[in-house]
C-alpha cells in the first residue's frame, strides 16, 4: 500500500517540476503562464504600432457606412423549378423595363396539400438511392409524378381535363 502511495507521490513529484520548468521558461520567453495566451513582446507591439501609423485612414463617411454587396437577381421561368441566371447585371432603372415579371404562384398551402404514408423498404431503398445519387431532384417530384402518371393510366386523369 505503501508502495503505491510513493509511487503516485513520485509521479505527482515530478509532473508539478514540469510545470515549474514550463512556466519558468514562457517567463523568459515572454509568454503567460496561462496556455494559449501569448503576451506579444515589446518590440513585436511596436512594430504593430508602427504599421496602424502608416497605414491611410479611410474618410469618416466611409467608416460609418457599411459596404453591402448586391445579390445576383435571378429570373424564374413559368412552369419550371429551376432558376433562369440573368445574363447581364443592369442598373435597377433599366431592369424594370427589360425584364419581364413572371405571375405570381398562389402560396404553397393552396398548391400543395401534405400527405403521410409508408413505403415498403424495398421502394424507400430505391429512392434514397436515386436521390442520394442526383437521378431525382426531389423526392415529391419523384412521388407526384409517379401518382399523375398512375392516374392518368388507370382512371383517365388528365386526358378530358
Amino acid at each position: 500500500m505503501n508502495d503505491t502511495k510513493s509511487i503516485l507521490a513520485r509521479v505527482l513529484a515530478q509532473q508539478e517540476a514540469k510545470k515549474a520548468a514550463q512556466a519558468a521558461e514562457n517567463q523568459q520567453q515572454g509568454a503567460s503562464t496561462e496556455r494559449a495566451n501569448v503576451v506579444p513582446l515589446e518590440e513585436a507591439q511596436q512594430k504593430i504600432q508602427e504599421r496602424r501609423n502608416h497605414a491611410p485612414k479611410p474618410p469618416e463617411s466611409q467608416q460609418a457606412k457599411p459596404l453591402r454587396v448586391r445579390p445576383r437577381q435571378t429570373i424564374k421561368a413559368e412552369g419550371t423549378d429551376k432558376a433562369v441566371k440573368a445574363e447581364t447585371v443592369l442598373p435597377p432603372s433599366e431592369q424594370q423595363s427589360t425584364t419581364k415579371i413572371p405571375k405570381r404562384q398562389p402560396p404553397f398551402e393552396k398548391r400543395c396539400r401534405r400527405v403521410t404514408t409508408y413505403l415498403e423498404n424495398g421502394v424507400y431503398d430505391k429512392v434514397q438511392q436515386l436521390y442520394e445519387s442526383g437521378e431525382i431532384d426531389r423526392i415529391s417530384n419523384l412521388v407526384n409524378t409517379a401518382v399523375r402518371l398512375y392516374l392518368m393510366k388507370h382512371y383517365g386523369y388528365g386526358s378530358k381535363e
